[in-house]
């Protein structure tokens, strides 16, 4: 069995190079995925750093307590560090229970997100009326889970709240529709329009879960999650419910994240780490990024950054401190971000696409934008294919089909318009 400070660093070499795959072939490109692997370095990095340069006995213990910290966040994290390295499914501790309520600061119940069931769909049409909900905004990101689609509804609350919310003038105005945001997994059946956005019905059984949107739309999953991401959830009937049971404090708060105490050549080299890291992200929040980030030549600079920490960790002074500076140096030699490519007419395999309907959000009015990111062949036809993202501004009319993501497709434009054999439309407003 491998040292607890191997399978630490171990950790961190194997999430560069599962991001390095997941770049490697844009056609495979996943953004959950990259995203997912490198938010574990967000604030595990120094804490790494730290237990390499600690004295020899102490490292095991203190490499223990960081992995099971890293995995603390959550079931999906442990998960994630297990496909990384299975061993660590016998070393750490089974996920805790997630409480789907928690209390926040002022000691209210807020929601976190629900399985979606026939009881949880029996409770949001206690509190939204649903039937006169209208999409906001649809996500579509293929993985290799596969289809994941993200729903965001704004639903009228058929509670009244006791006080309205305060507007940035002071004043106080009645609150906006409620986003309810749904998270579909594994669909297999995908068919939305905009201009039929009014209007969702929900159902839940043995087969999977669906959800209706106005006369011909749905999603239609194998699994699925809501958060009512409403500031005045407490006082809806699900809300009053949840605060006759949940214990008091915020008992969901994390531990105290282990301590870490590093030189300055130390410290730079793990915030160099961290940043890199950090810049990969974005392209999981911002999948468009893609295209625009150099994902694979961040990761060639990061490869085996976790046997570089152990390797410099084991010089003497100031041999040690000479070998972090260098890794400071190169985790940051990566190039800046270059200017986005358009999608092209031509072949073309849809890797994301996000709808966002303009709305106003608390006194800010957002406008409509559809953003595509596709994986198309290079100008050069010896080259891999590239990823390529653009947004289309205010789009009158969009439509989108599950026969969209099925491989490759032939993309056409004109006039502003953007189809895919006529699964996909989004038509620039004159």
């Amino acid at each position: 069995m491998r040292a607890p400070l191997d399978t630490f660093a171990g950790l961190l070499d194997r999430s560069v190079q599962e991001i390095a795959a997941a770049v490697a072939e844009p056609r495979n490109f996943d953004a959950v995925r990259v995203g997912a692997l490198a938010d574990i370095w967000d604030n595990n990095t120094f804490p790494l750093v730290s237990v390499a340069c600690e004295p020899w006995l102490l490292r095991g213990r203190r490499a223990r307590t960081g992995l099971r910290w890293m995995a603390d966040l959550g079931a999906a994290r442990r998960a994630l560090m297990v496909d990384l390295d299975p061993a660590l499914d016998r070393r750490l501790p089974p996920a805790a229970a997630v409480r789907s309520v928690y209390r926040d600061y002022q000691a209210r119940v807020r929601p976190g997100s629900f399985s979606v069931t026939t009881e949880i769909i029996a409770g949001l049409a206690t509190d939204y009326d649903l039937a006169d909900a209208s999409v906001r905004q649809i996500t579509v990101r293929p993985g290799e889970a596969g289809l994941r689609v993200e729903v965001t509804v704004a639903a009228p609350r058929r509670f009244v709240p006791s006080a309205g919310r305060v507007a940035r003038d002071g004043s106080r105005q009645p609150w906006p529709a409620a986003p309810l945001r749904f998270t579909f997994i594994g669909v297999t059946d995908l068919r939305f329009d905009a201009c039929d956005g009014h209007g969702v019905s929900l159902t839940a059984g043995d087969a999977g879960v669906a959800i209706t949107i106005g006369q011909q739309g749905t999603v239609r999953a194998t699994e699925a999650s809501v958060w009512p991401d409403d500031p005045v959830w407490h006082e809806s009937s699900a809300g009053r419910a949840a605060d006759a049971v949940a214990p008091q404090g915020r008992s969901n708060r994390r531990p105290a994240g282990p301590t870490w105490s590093l030189t300055a050549q130390q410290r730079a080299a793990a915030r160099a780490m961290t940043e890199l890291m950090q810049r990969i992200r974005m392209v999981g929040y911002h999948p468009a990024l893609a295209a625009t980030i150099p994902v694979q030549q961040m990761c060639r600079v990061a490869a085996d950054a976790g046997s570089a920490i152990l390797a410099a960790s084991a010089k003497r002074r100031p041999a040690r401190e000479q070998a972090f500076a260098d890794l400071a140096q190169q985790w940051r030699n990566t190039s800046p971000a270059f200017p986005p490519a358009p999608v092209p007419s031509g072949p073309a395999n849809l890797r994301y696409l996000r709808y966002a309907a303009q709305h106003e959000d608390c006194d800010v009015q957002r406008d409509g934008v559809a953003v595509l990111v596709a994986a198309v062949p290079d100008t050069d036809p010896a080259a891999p294919w590239r990823l390529a993202s653009e947004e289309l501004p205010q789009p009158a009319s969009f439509h989108i089909t599950m026969a969209a993501f099925g491989g490759t497709r032939e993309i056409s434009r004109d006039s502003g318009a953007v189809t895919m054999n006529g699964m996909l439309i989004g038509r620039e407003a004159p």
